[in-house]
C-alpha cells in the first residue's frame, strides 16, 4: 500500500501513526505555469521543470531529476495493493489531485481522502479516523476528474465553463474549484484575477503587513491553498510589471518577514474599475493549459460567470 499526501507535514503525521504501508508527498504545484494536455513523459517533464526552476528558485538539473523520479513511480505503482491519494478541497490539490486520477485511473486499486478539512492541521488520531473513511475511487469520478483535466489543460479556456455552470455532485468541490481556476482570468471590468484582486483590495483595507495580508487573502476555511511563497510570486508580480499596482517595502529581512505594501496611484484607478490591468501592461501567463498573451486573451466575466474571448 502507498499514500500520496498533497504535504510533507501531514505525511510526516501519518508516518507516526499505525497506517499501514509507504507515505509518499507528491511535490508539484499543478495550479502554477504551464500545464499543457497530451504531452509525452518527457515533454511534461522538460516543461514543469524549465518552468518551476526559476518560478521556485530550484536547479533545473535537480528538480528535472525530482519530476522524472516522480513520474516514474506514479508507473511503478499501479499494481500497489492500493494506492490512496490525500487531498483538501481547495484549488492547489484539485489541480494535483485531477491529474492523480487521471494518471492511475488504471491502477488495481484506487482510495481517496477527499477531505473538508485542512489535512495538515489533523493530529495522528484524527489522520487515523480520515484513513479508515476513505472510500475507493469510483468509474463515474474517474470519467468525470478525465473530463475536468483535459478542460483544465486546454488551449482554449472556454471549456471550462460547463464546469462552472453545472453542478456535479458525484465530484464534491469539482464545480467550486474550476469556479476559483476561472476566476483568475483577468476579470472584464479591471483585468484584475481574483487573486490579485484579493490582494489590493487587502491592501487598499490596511492590510499592509503580510502577515495580515496573507490571512485576510484566503480566509477559512482556504480555498485557493496558495502558500506564503506562491502568494509572494503574485505580489511580486504586482510591484514588478511594467505600470506597478503595488509597492513593496523591504526592510532587508528575507521577504515577506518584515515587507509592507502599499497601492501606487495606477493600482487605485484599476482597483476602481477606471483603467484596466491586462492595457496597462502585457499579457504573459499561463493559467492551466491556457497561454494568455496580448494575441489570445481571455476574461472571466463575473455577471455571465463565464470565461469568454477577449474583445480587445
Amino acid at each position: 500500500m502507498i499514500h500520496l499526501h498533497n504535504g510533507d507535514s501531514v505525511a510526516i503525521t501519518a508516518r507516526r501513526t499505525l497506517i499501514p504501508g509507504r507515505h509518499v508527498v507528491f511535490h508539484e504545484s499543478l495550479i502554477s505555469g504551464p500545464v499543457r494536455f497530451g504531452l509525452k513523459q518527457n515533454e511534461w517533464v522538460e516543461e514543469r521543470a524549465r518552468f518551476g526552476a526559476p518560478y521556485f528558485g530550484e536547479h533545473l538539473l535537480r528538480l528535472r531529476n525530482d519530476l522524472l523520479e516522480q513520474e516514474q513511480l506514479l508507473d511503478a505503482i499501479r499494481d500497489d495493493e492500493e494506492i490512496v491519494l490525500w487531498f483538501e478541497h481547495d484549488l492547489f490539490c484539485l489541480a494535483n489531485f485531477l491529474y492523480l486520477l487521471v494518471r492511475l485511473s488504471k491502477a488495481r486499486r484506487l482510495s481517496t481522502v477527499w477531505c473538508q478539512r485542512a489535512l495538515g492541521t489533523m493530529n495522528e488520531e484524527e489522520l487515523v479516523t480520515t484513513y479508515m473513511s476513505r472510500a475507493a475511487v469510483p468509474p463515474l469520478m474517474l470519467r468525470i476528474a478525465a473530463e475536468a483535466w483535459k478542460d483544465y489543460t486546454a488551449p482554449d479556456p472556454t471549456a471550462l465553463n460547463r464546469f462552472v455552470q453545472q453542478d456535479w455532485p458525484d465530484f464534491p468541490f469539482l464545480r467550486d474549484g474550476m469556479t476559483l481556476h476561472a476566476m483568475r482570468f483577468p476579470s472584464t471590468r479591471n483585468g484584475l484575477g481574483e487573486v490579485e484582486q484579493r490582494a489590493m483590495t487587502g491592501i487598499d483595507a490596511g492590510a499592509t503587513d503580510f502577515g495580515s495580508l496573507f490571512a485576510r487573502f484566503d480566509a477559512n476555511p482556504p480555498r485557493y491553498g496558495l502558500g506564503d511563497g506562491e502568494f509572494v510570486r503574485h505580489l511580486r508580480r504586482l510591484a514588478s510589471c511594467a505600470v506597478p499596482m503595488i509597492t513593496i517595502n523591504e526592510s532587508g529581512d528575507p521577504m515577506p518577514l518584515k515587507a509592507l505594501f502599499g497601492l501606487t496611484p495606477a493600482g487605485r484607478k484599476v482597483l476602481a474599475g477606471e483603467a484596466d490591468f491586462i492595457e496597462l501592461n502585457n499579457a504573459d501567463l499561463w493559467l492551466g493549459g491556457a497561454h494568455l498573451t496580448n494575441q489570445a486573451l481571455w476574461r472571466w466575466d463575473s455577471e455571465a460567470r463565464e470565461v469568454r474571448p477577449s474583445a480587445r
